[in-house]
């Protein structure tokens, strides 16, 4: 139960990356509407969808990612928030009954003038709850609840719970917390708390790198607030409530602990006591700089998974240009006399879907031509590198040349049976370091030093995506042995590869 449980909140404390600017002269509701809180309530929330941003959100998190969002995205979100208002549904409560657990858990209860546009529009997102969950979609004559069907009777019929709820410290939770656009409540029933108290272990284990006492916590800890707003006011502050002063001298220490987890070179909340109470706070920029740094490793994760798959777009259109003239393209074209005129990229366009953009270039004319070079500032996606700053037009996916390579040399196009050593064993396409990023369009080698091979293949880079000649991409870090990097190279070298050092 308790698994759930934490997975709701965790889902709930992640609410704040999605919810948006608070005007902070309006302050939220200081009570839950009734059938909000029950007698088994472990977690009640309360979200505006008033001051809910959405242009500001999505600047935010494009910030905090470091990629711009897809605009365009939203605009249906935005469509649907201005019918929930027009309905007069202005916030949303949560409610988190103990019983329902392990069937979602979660209830949403919307307050309306117009329950019956609210639960057409909230119906259209029905397809989102999981299948393995049994949820309805109710009207009561203020609100619209959407709630697991074991719980439909709860709102709406003969079976609902008519006791009056005794859990004050849900509406004061609110009220302390109301200056923010949006809160949690968390207070477990008592005698739940005080089965946590027992059954929670003392210690986490000897390979805890914290040394929190998670029952320590329980036995001192009595409800969590949290509250949070977004641009263009970026807040956020947790309490803990406790038991009495000296139990929130324990809940801090054992928080301390948990703050271990936070690297020192990471901006941390700031942690105090105030009588009974823990108080957890983070400014502006402490909360940017922490979700930023937090979420750099996905995010180098998805880049270099967007590069993946670009490369294997460049492999598959080369063989497809293969395919049609029975050769690769060259490094460039050029013009009866020998002059180069456009980059390889610019011949593999039909093959990328971007036949327009190649219908527009003079190929007889070389890449600076006064008709060719504004076209340079046309670069598609393919060609950029995930993340990159570059200036428009630049390009860092070129081609390695180094002797022995598929395009070292002036000779005739090469073809697929030139590659003896086999097109798994042969890389065609790399992510240059920076200094050696070129126009698109222009005709310009890679040219790479044998004596300083990986020197020049890696410069500044932690990671080079590669497109192998089979149509597969593999990132290759600077471990790899100058000498298996050389023989990835070479087309017809006969050596032998150690693929261990290739990802």
């Amino acid at each position: 139960m308790f698994t759930k449980l934490f997975a709701t909140v965790a889902f709930l404390a992640s609410v704040p990356l999605v919810a948006a600017a608070q005007d902070s002269t309006t302050e939220s509701p200081q009570t839950f509407p009734p059938g909000v809180v029950m007698h088994d309530t472990v977690l009640a929330a309360h979200l505006d969808l008033d001051r809910l941003d959405l242009a500001a959100t999505a600047k935010a998190i494009s910030q905090i990612i470091g990629q711009p969002t897809d605009a365009s995205a939203a605009a249906p979100a935005e469509a649907m928030l201005n019918v929930l208002r027009g309905a007069g549904a202005n916030d949303v409560y949560v409610t988190v009954p103990g019983r329902a657990l392990l069937q979602g858990g979660v209830c949403l209860v919307i307050p309306c003038d117009n329950q019956q546009v609210v639960q057409q529009t909230v119906s259209s997102f029905s397809n989102l709850v999981p299948q393995t969950f049994d949820f309805r979609i109710l009207q009561t004559d203020s609100a619209v609840v959407v709630c697991p069907a074991m719980m439909a009777t709860e709102f709406q019929g003969e079976g609902a719970d008519k006791r009056p709820v005794n859990r004050p410290e849900f509406d004061a939770g609110l009220k302390t917390m109301s200056s923010f656009a949006n809160q949690i409540v968390i207070s477990l029933p008592e005698d739940i708390r005080n089965e946590l108290a027992v059954l929670w272990p003392e210690k986490l284990g000897s390979d805890d790198p914290t040394g929190i006492s998670p029952q320590r916590f329980a036995a001192s800890a009595r409800s969590v607030l949290i509250g949070w707003s977004l641009p263009p006011e970026l807040d956020f502050e947790a309490q803990v409530q406790a038991s009495d002063p000296q139990g929130a001298q324990a809940c801090e220490q054992e928080l301390s602990k948990l703050l271990k987890l936070i690297p020192p070179e990471m901006p941390r909340p700031s942690i105090r006591v105030e009588d009974d109470t823990v108080l957890i706070q983070a400014d502006a920029e402490k909360l940017q700089t922490l979700f930023t740094t937090l979420l750099q490793p996905a995010r180098r994760g998805a880049q270099q998974q967007q590069s993946m798959n670009n490369f294997k777009q460049l492999a598959l259109a080369m063989h497809n240009f293969h395919d049609n003239y029975g050769f690769f393209p060259g490094k460039y074209t050029v013009d009866t006399k020998g002059r180069p005129l456009l980059s390889w990229r610019v011949a593999l366009l039909p093959y990328l879907e971007q036949a327009p953009l190649y219908a527009k270039f003079k190929l007889d004319e070389p890449w600076d031509s006064e008709h060719n070079l504004p076209l340079a500032q046309q670069m598609p996606d393919v060609f950029r590198v995930v993340g990159d700053d570059l200036p428009a037009g630049k390009s860092r996916v070129r081609l390695p040349v180094v002797a022995g390579s598929l395009w070292s040399g002036d000779g005739p196009p090469r073809t697929i049976r030139d590659i003896t050593d086999g097109t798994s064993n042969t890389i065609w396409v790399a992510t240059a370091p920076k200094s050696a990023a070129v126009t698109w369009t222009k005709p310009d080698d890679w040219k790479l030093d044998e004596a300083k091979l990986k020197e020049q293949f890696f410069g500044d880079q932690a990671v080079v995506t590669t497109s192998f000649g089979d149509g597969s991409a593999h990132a290759i870090t600077p471990a790899i042995t100058a000498k298996t990097l050389k023989a990835l190279l070479t087309m017809a070298g006969g050596e032998v590869v150690q693929h261990e050092e290739v990802k």
